[in-house]
């Protein structure tokens, strides 16, 4: 949304960190850039009215349908159907307190990579993603519970190496406070985090940190940032910090991120070493509705766990109307290493409920 103006998720998403469901702003913008276009009109029946509380609760179901087949050199192909059924909600509560939830259930859990040094987080066909109780005053809010971590990148794809090697997994959820406020060019977001209990043993990590935004031209579509992170665990230390950027041109964007993390792998024989994530992504309105995107990554971990993974994709998304999105994506992933080249194709349907 860069490109239209939008410097952070605070005017379209109910909770300022982005993601999850739209205020009624956001269903208006959503509607309009949809291939059916129109104009947003809520559903006024008695029903819902007495499902959404008088308009206090805003509330959806989400099924997100994945294929992904994947082939590597001199390895078997695999293939993944993978079907989610999110139930989302926001209910106000009265004098600026609410209350946000994300209850998931799948039939195929996905875990982030794991690493000798970073088990991922146990997975669970039945998740609770998300669990905030949030106080807002004007351009302030504080919230606490469960979430993901802010991230300066708020990207879809769980699979980008800044995500699935940062701890931004899916089943990362960990319980924190939180405290958001923002001006006309500027955004932070300061928080404290505790473990989410399905973490695998000795990585119940707890730490804090801060994102901080600032519009560079005061046109809205110049934001920089910085995400500074320091967590601590029985078997791993990481301190990371990671400079970012959304620039808008129009029907063109940039979104680019490059994550620095040191990390201190306590169990067994001490190590110290260092971690780089980056992401780069090139994207051109050719519709409202249509958005072609060239993306490519990089991961360098340091010895004695040394990776050095390079990425390519071509992602196409048709925003078919509010309610239904496709998109289809080829990805290329060269070992620096070994010469492996590992080839997939992504093709997801995400379909929505009426709120």
């Amino acid at each position: 949304m860069i490109r239209l103006g939008y410097p952070n998720c605070v005017s379209c998403h109910i909770t300022p960190q982005g993601g999850g469901l739209l205020n009624s702003y956001g269903r208006g913008i959503d509607k309009a850039q949809s291939l059916l276009g129109g104009e947003y009109v809520p559903l006024d029946s008695d029903w819902f009215k007495m499902l959404n509380w008088n308009g206090r609760i805003t509330q959806d179901f989400r099924s997100i349908i994945q294929q992904q087949d994947t082939s590597t050199t001199g390895r078997a192909g695999t293939q993944l159907f993978r079907s989610r059924v999110m139930y989302r909600n926001a209910t106000e509560l009265g004098k600026g307190f609410r209350f946000t939830a994300t209850l998931t259930g799948e039939n195929q859990g996905v875990t982030r990579p794991n690493v000798p040094y970073d088990s991922p987080a146990r997975q669970s066909q039945l998740f609770v993603n998300t669990a905030l109780l949030s106080y807002r005053a004007k351009a302030l809010e504080v919230s606490a519970g469960r979430d993901q971590l802010p991230t300066g990148l708020n990207i879809p794809d769980l699979g980008a190496f800044i995500k699935s090697r940062n701890h931004l997994g899916y089943y990362d959820a960990p319980t924190q406070l939180k405290a958001t406020w923002w001006g006309g060019r500027y955004y932070v977001s300061s928080y404290a985090f505790g473990p989410g209990g399905n973490e695998a043993a000795g990585h119940h990590e707890s730490g804090g940190g801060v994102l901080a935004e600032f519009d560079l031209r005061g046109n809205r579509r110049t934001v920089v940032g910085m995400n500074l992170l320091r967590g601590t665990a029985t078997s791993e230390d990481r301190t990371q910090f990671g400079p970012y950027a959304r620039l808008g041109f129009g029907k063109w964007g940039i979104l680019a991120e490059h994550d620095f993390t040191n990390r201190n792998w306590k169990m067994g024989t001490p190590a110290s070493f260092g971690q780089t994530t980056s992401y780069g992504q090139l994207f051109w309105a050719a519709r409202e509705w249509l958005v072609p995107s060239l993306i490519v990554e990089r991961l360098s971990v340091d010895r004695p766990y040394q990776e050095h993974l390079l990425a390519a994709k071509l992602e196409v998304s048709a925003r078919v109307s509010s309610y239904l999105t496709v998109s289809i994506g080829p990805r290329l992933q060269r070992d620096q290493l070994t010469g492996r080249m590992s080839r997939s194709i992504v093709f997801q349907v995400a379909m929505k409920g009426a709120r």
